[in-house]
């Protein structure tokens, strides 16, 4: 028991050796290693598991399904299959070239049948028992090896009259097959079966072995060297970057706080404040792009995985191209919006009133709908982003559903953000408030000065900004929507008996308020006279009613009370003072 125990130890080095290198060195992670041993079965063999249906390899043309062989990703030849009259072919083309691509791979990676933990396990085993099964050996495959020898293909003439092309290999009496030219090959390419058979067995011959070529041991060894210096060279470059970007940041902050501590603006340093953020934007693209850089350096450096390098590598590019043209969709629609709102603000076939109150609407649907532009813009491009990724688009089903029900969670996770959008857009459909308003919420009185798509700000008269929900604006009141009014109590003694004074003096004040060039501009309507509004103990409330134009009444009410109080004083008109209600003193009691 001990011996087993030391040897275990001594494997254990080699064995997290291997958990690091023969991933790499079998193309990936991947758990079924990208191929199986139903690869190998030649087309005559029926094939389990076959996958139907069109698939993003497939395309269509006239009455054949055309789909691609790709060697090392790169395509090579395209396969045909011939389409029934109810659509569906009778062999998918995209099984086939799923089938040869296995066959292919056996060339010239051929310890693609077995995942890596399997690998690991019979390796393990064959340790431990002295054995040498070699069925999921590295570098190996049934009797194929991974090496730089080039390899030679034949044309085979089948039993059935078809032509199929196979592999001399060392060491085997039968070729090893690789496809079977179809009739419907050589109509869609125009050539007879032999021609053909010719013509991509040279094809495929030059390109397998240049395959094996770069499979080769050695030549991975000498590309990963390469890699490893170009990442040490990406990485001392990416370090200085941010090293920079973060000394932008601190000059970027200090100039903010330079600008807070002046008490006037100061426009060299405000130009020196956007020159330094456009610069740090921009090294933060650079940052990107050099992450990007490295992304795509090392995946090309896995055999087969160039094409896909090359489009992380494009990535960039691509997305810089998406940006600016959702950019220029989203400039033309909010000009757009900004030319039809601005019409519907100067409609002249409206009252006055109306139209003063939809061009006081114009800033705050103007804001809105640019917000909402810009959002989803940013949506929009982040979207054609991410779908454009190579692999996100032929995700699954299931991840799909997955997706759906993560939104499904978010959503009822930020169903407050939610409910809050949805209430400032009914507010502004329906014109509750526009920016300038003045409106009461709650505890909360002041003018508008923001609507947002989730909240409300506004400004208090002690010039404190209060931003307010929208879903949680219940009920307000806006004072300034079409029109102003104010209702102006004067408390009149009870002392006062004769009350037609009242009525005379306050008639009087009201023409010559109506007359008076300067505050009738800020009537829209006659002053009202109203009477006598209530008895109550402290005296008689007389009201008279001002209806001003929007935001006027505060002024007006005012003026109009200043002028009202003068001249009942200048009557002897006497005014409530609360006087008669101080309670009487109690006799003294005398004993």
């Amino acid at each position: 028991m001990s011996a087993l125990a030391r040897r275990l130890h001594s494997w254990l080095v080699p064995l997290l050796l291997s958990a690091l290198l023969l991933p790499w060195l079998s193309g990936g992670w991947s758990p079924a290693g990208g191929t199986t041993l139903m690869d190998l079965v030649p087309l005559g063999a029926p094939k389990p598991s076959v996958a139907t249906g069109a698939d993003a390899n497939t395309t269509f043309e006239g009455k054949f399904e055309l789909a691609k062989v790709r060697i090392q990703g790169i395509p090579v030849i395209s396969v045909a299959s011939p389409v029934t009259i109810d659509g569906r072919p009778v062999i998918h083309a995209s099984s086939r070239a799923s089938v040869i691509e296995g066959n292919l791979r056996a060339l010239y990676d051929p310890n693609q049948i077995c995942s890596f933990s399997e690998r690991v396990s019979e390796w393990l085993l064959d340790q431990v028992l002295r054995g040498d099964s070699r069925v999921c050996a590295a570098f190996q495959r049934y009797g194929l090896e991974r090496s730089g020898a080039p390899i030679s293909l034949e044309v085979v003439r089948e039993s059935n009259g078809l032509y199929q092309l196979a592999a001399r290999l060392p060491g085997r009496v039968n070729p090893f097959p690789l496809l079977t030219v179809t009739k419907a090959d050589a109509e869609i390419n125009g050539a007879r079966e032999l021609a053909l058979a010719q013509v991509w067995r040279r094809r495929l011959e030059d390109r397998i072995n240049f395959a094996r070529k770069v499979s080769a041991p050695d030549r991975l060894v000498r590309r990963w060297r390469l890699l490893l210096v170009l990442e040490l060279l990406l990485a001392g470059l990416t370090a200085a970057t941010v090293f920079l970007w973060n000394r932008m940041r601190q000059r970027i902050a200090r100039l903010q706080r330079e600008l807070r501590e002046q008490r006037r603006a100061d426009h060299r340093v405000e130009l020196r404040l956007h020159v330094e953020q456009a610069l740090a934007i921009a090294v933060l693209l650079l940052l990107i792009c050099e992450a990007v850089l490295m992304l795509g350096l090392g995946v090309m450096a896995i055999p087969g995985q160039v094409p896909l390098g090359i489009e992380l590598l494009l990535q960039p590019s691509y997305a810089v191209g998406k940006f600016l043209v959702v950019t220029a969709v989203t400039l033309l629609l909010r000009a757009l919006t900004t030319f039809l709102l601005s019409q519907w603000a100067l409609d002249v076939d409206v009252a006055q009133h109306e139209l003063a109150r939809r061009q006081q609407r114009y800033r705050s649907l103007v804001r809105v709908c640019h917000r909402l532009i810009n959002v989803l813009g940013v949506l929009a491009v982040g979207l054609w982003i991410l779908l454009d990724i190579p692999g996100v688009r032929s995700t699954s089903v299931s991840l799909v559903l997955a997706g759906g029900a993560l939104l499904g969670a978010l959503a009822l996770v930020f169903q407050g953000l939610l409910r809050d959008f949805t209430a400032g857009l009914v507010m502004l459909l329906e014109d509750r408030y526009a920016i300038g308003d003045w409106i009461e919420v709650d505890d909360h009185e002041g003018e508008v000065i923001d609507v947002g798509l989730f909240s409300t700000q506004v400004r208090c008269l002690d010039q404190r900004v209060h931003i307010l929900n929208n879903a949680l604006i219940q009920q307000l009141r806006n004072h300034t929507k079409l029109r102003s009014g104010s209702l102006v109590t004067l408390l009149i003694s009870h002392r006062q008996q004769d009350l037609e004074t009242v009525f005379e003096v306050l008639s009087e004040e009201i023409d010559a308020f109506r007359r008076d060039p300067i505050w009738s501009a800020r009537l829209i309507g006659e002053p009202v006279l109203r009477g006598v509004k209530r008895s109550t103990a402290l005296g008689v409330h007389m009201q008279v009613l001002l209806i001003t134009r929007v935001g006027e009444q505060w002024a007006t009410e005012r003026e109009f009370q200043r002028r009202a109080l003068q001249a009942l004083h200048r009557r002897g008109v006497q005014i409530a003072d609360g006087l008669e209600l101080m309670p009487s003193l109690p006799p003294a009691d005398v004993r």
